[in-house]
């Protein structure tokens, strides 16, 4: 039980990643409300409540309407598919909305009450294409993930002595349903899963347990750093 008493807000919790993590806070002993657009598809599971990451009204009302929050965790994105050139700038406009702007908003609206209890944790889910590989066909995916990660390191820096500890996860390729939808059936998947040399795609609870990790005291020396979980990927 290592998150035994904690109180976690988990964005974009309804599949994928998100949920992965509600899971696991919440079988640590966490006390997890998941946020997401289809909060029936958590019934049962955790808590729920309906947010559309890109209001920021309703970012802050959820967030200040919370009696505590210890955690915070950023799962939300969209995956933008082309190149610079096939790029449009409602393209640009809609990911950035989701993908960081709604982080920005999601750690602005936190970190008074994270302050005013004396400390907490901030976990932001990035990805390798961020700023440590190059993914082919992702130009606009890869610049929201790397303002995440920008964003951590500052937020880190800026709250370190405060108590509050921010970190960012960058998954390699993980199965989730909405990499399923994107590589169309099987064979697709079996090419996402060669880009790992360990030659299968991530799990989400694998990511999770990371999480578990940077949320509990066990990970308290780590702030501003990014976690890389990739099967390889990267090297």
């Amino acid at each position: 039980m290592r998150l035994k008493g904690k109180h976690a807000l988990v964005i974009a919790a309804g599949q994928g990643i998100g949920r992965a993590i509600a899971e696991a806070f919440q079988r640590e002993g966490a006390q997890v409300l998941g946020a997401t657009l289809h909060p029936e598809k958590l019934q049962g599971v955790v808590p729920a409540v309906r947010l559309d990451a890109r209001d920021k009204e309703a970012l802050f009302r959820v967030i200040g309407g919370l009696e505590r929050l210890d955690i915070l965790v950023n799962a939300q994105g969209v995956v933008h598919t082309g190149d610079l050139l096939e790029a449009t700038d409602a393209d640009w406009e809609e990911a950035f909305l989701l993908n960081a702007k709604s982080v920005f908003w999601a750690m602005q609206a936190a970190l008074p009450k994270m302050l005013a209890q004396g400390g907490g944790r901030i976990i932001n889910i990035a990805s390798v294409a961020s700023s440590l590989k190059g993914v082919p066909r992702r130009f606009v995916y890869a610049a929201t993930k790397g303002a995440i990660l920008a964003m951590t390191r500052s937020v880190a820096l800026d709250f370190a002595d405060r108590g509050i500890r921010v970190n960012a996860i960058c998954p390699g390729t993980v199965d989730t349903p909405s990499l399923r939808a994107r590589a169309g059936g099987e064979e697709g998947l079996k090419a996402f899963a060669q880009r790992q040399p360990i030659g299968r795609l991530g799990r989400p609870e694998e990511i999770a347990e990371l999480a578990v990790y940077l949320a509990s005291d066990a990970g308290d020396f780590a702030t501003g750093s990014f976690f890389v979980v990739d099967g390889g990927m990267t090297l």
